[in-house]
Order: structure tokens, then sequence, then C-alpha cells
């Protein structure tokens, strides 16, 4: 009885965190501490029955950890940083999850999401209701002398974007808005058809407000690869196809951020210009800059460290003044990898999702879900450095274990 209680607990912690991952990171980071304390508590032995591919994550860990002895310039504060590489393996390690347990930690983050967005919603209308001499006013831009429209497009609208997002940065909370999506789409037993439509519909709302460009691309991409695993006649698919494209143009074109997007890709404005300030061109200058340090040092790398520094140095020699400002990092997984640990660290990063489009592929009927969240991880990895912040490589490590702890017919998701 004792036993069955303390793995109740033990449970607790793990559906804490799942449904933590929305808010904000230092709310997470408290679940992540249950879940480990609650881990210990409940520990038996070590599972055998795990797969070694888990173990890349360790390694890239320890990759980091070496590195910064290489570099000029030692910097340990990845210890910290990247924690997440040691820890989930760890939890998913010592303990197995039931079918329906691993269920309810998907179920639970799809509710996360909605409580959060909800609260951002909420939060959204408090700050731009308010009443002066009796009067009611509801003004939702931020900025001063700008219009509805212009306000969104340079984030200050408290309705889109950074202002809308309160928990996170628009790349992370939409990249978990994605990935509840997928779960919706694949996983049609986590919940009833209608509340997975209803869900589906908020969450689509949620994107479009936060209005971040790569989880259009992700949304866009997730939507075909539904349409191509339904067991429809190819005639159906052509028409989904038209219409997933259509509600896509229309997606954007009725989102201003997005929409102004596309017309400078149109009007081939993406071109290197070092007065950038907003957007698509400022990533431009930040991977022009990566791609010359990559070159000076390809096979080592710069260290944990190291590697701001030395993208400082080259965005004021290239006189890029707004990127310098921010001190922006690579802004791409794989160059940021590239440049804090060297060609072995990009061929270990490489190595992971093989290892897990591997699984994927060994799943069979689960294995749509899998490759979903591969697909929308993929993406974001594009655009952001999802490694260097706690809402990234966190909720990254946590996918790749749970996808890796168990063997290929308990992994939950139909």
């Amino acid at each position: 009885m004792i036993r069955s209680n303390t793995k109740e607990l033990f449970f607790i912690g793990a559906l804490t965190y799942t449904f933590l991952i929305p808010f904000h990171q230092k709310l997470a980071t408290l679940a992540i501490i249950l879940w480990v304390l609650l881990s210990i508590f409940n520990f038996k032995k070590f599972n055998t029955n795990k797969n070694w591919k888990w173990m890349l994550l360790p390694i890239f860990y320890f990759l980091y950890f070496i590195g910064s002895f290489t570099a000029e310039t030692p910097n340990f504060g990845f210890l910290e940083t990247k924690l997440s590489f040691l820890i989930f393996p760890i939890l998913f390690f010592l303990q197995n999850y039931t079918t329906h347990q691993r269920t309810k930690m998907l179920r639970v983050f799809v509710l996360g999401l909605l409580v959060s967005g909800l609260l951002c919603f909420v939060f959204a209308c408090y700050q731009s209701i308010s009443i002066q001499e009796g009067s009611f006013f509801f003004r939702a831009n931020v900025l001063e002398g700008r219009d509805f429209i212009e306000a969104i497009l340079y984030g200050g609208n408290f309705f889109f974007g950074d202002h809308f997002s309160i928990f996170h940065q628009t790349v992370y909370y939409a990249f978990y808005l994605c990935s509840g999506i997928a779960i919706l789409l694949f996983c049609p037993n986590i919940f009833s058809k209608r509340y997975r439509w209803i869900l589906l519909l908020i969450f689509t709302l949620l994107i479009f407000l936060i209005s971040n460009k790569a989880s259009f691309i992700a949304l866009a991409i997730l939507l075909i690869f539904r349409l191509a695993t339904m067991k429809i006649s190819f005639f159906k698919k052509v028409v989904g196809l038209i219409l997933v494209l259509g509600v896509v143009s229309v997606f954007i074109m009725t989102n201003p951020r997005a929409k102004d997007a596309v017309q400078k890709v149109i009007d081939g404005e993406l071109v290197l210009d070092k007065n950038a300030r907003y957007g698509f061109k400022t990533r431009i200058l930040i991977w022009d800059a990566a791609l010359t340090l990559i070159k000076e040092k390809p096979i080592w790398g710069y260290g944990f460290g190291e590697t701001q520094l030395r993208l400082n140095e080259i965005y004021k020699e290239k006189e890029y003044q707004f990127v310098l400002k921010e001190t922006y990092n690579a802004h791409n997984l794989w160059l940021q990898t590239w440049l804090e640990n060297g060609l072995l660290g990009l061929l270990l990063l490489l190595a992971i999702f093989i290892t897990v489009v591997q699984k994927a592929i060994k799943l069979q009927k689960y294995q749509n879900i899998v490759l979903a969240l591969i697909l929308i991880v993929l993406v974001n990895s594009l655009f952001e450095s999802i490694f260097n912040r706690f809402s990234g490589v966190s909720f990254f490590c946590f996918l790749v274990c749970f996808i890796f702890s168990e063997p290929e017919e308990k992994i939950a998701g139909k």
C-alpha cells in the first residue's frame, strides 16, 4: 500500500511538470525538482530495459564540459543551462510509465497549454482596458503614435507577439502550441472528437496571435503531414491539400506580421542589410556572422562561453549594430552547436535526430505522432538556438526521453 502511494506521488511530479511546461520556466524548474525528489524517494532499482540511445543526451552534456576547457575563455554557465541533458535521462531511467500514464502526461500537457493561453488572453484584455473620468476605454496598442496594424508589425500590441505571450518568448510558446496540435491530430483517443476540434481551433488562434513566423511554417507542414498519413483516396488528399494551402494563405494574409514577411520575400528584400532591426533580415546578418566564424574554426568550435564573445566581435567588425546591441546568439540550433562544440557536436546532434527517426519507424502505428514532433523540432531548430534557453532544451530533452524510455509497443499516443 505504501509503495502504491509512493508511485502515485512520483507520477504527480511528472504530471506537475508536464502541466507547467507552458508556464514560466521557474515554475517548470520547481516541478522538475519535485519530480527528481520523488524519483529518488521511489528509487528501487535501475531499469535494465532502456535503450542505449538515450545516453546520447548525457554525452552531449559532457561535450559542452570538454569544450569549455578547450576554449580560450572558459565559461561553465552551461552546467545549469544544459542540465536537462542529464536530468531527464535519469528521470526516465528510474521509472517505467504505463501506456495510461504516458497518455495522461500528454493530456495534462495539452490542458496546461489551454490554461496558459486563456491566461494570456485575459491578461491582454486587462492591459487594454482602462477607465478615465468615468469613461471606459479599450486600447490594445502599446506604442504611441502607431496605428493598429503598425503596432502589430513592430511588436506593440497586447494581443500580438511578445506582449501577448507573457510566460515565454513567442518562439517557445509557439513551439509548445504546435506540439499540442500534433498531439491532438495524431492521438485521437486523448480527448473526445468534439473537445479535440475545440482545442485545435483555440491553439490555432493562439498561434495566430503569437505571430511567430516559424510556427506558421511548422503548422503548415504539420497539416500537410497529417493529410498525407490519412487513409483516404488520392483525390481526397489533393482536395485536402488545396484546402490546407488555402487556409494557410488566409491565415498569413490576415496576419499583419506574416503578411509583411511574405511581402518582403516577394519583393526580394531579404538581403544583407547592416541596418536591419526586425524580422528575418536580422537573422540573415546573424547567420552570416556565424558562418564566418565556422569557416575560421570548423573542427573544434569555440566552446560555450567564447562563442558569444566571438559572435559579438564579428558583429562589430561587420558593423551589424543592432544585433551587436542585442548580443544575439546564432538563432539556429545547427549553427550554434557547430560554433560551440565543433564538428563532433554537430554530428552528435545529427545522431540524436537520426536515432529518434529510427525509433519512430519501429513504433509502427505510433510513428506518426513522433515524426510530427520531430518535424516541429526541426523547423524551430532552423530559426532558434533552442539549446541556449531552458524553455527549449528542457522540452527537447523531455520529448527525446519520453520517446526513448519505453519499448516500441508501449509508447503512448493512440
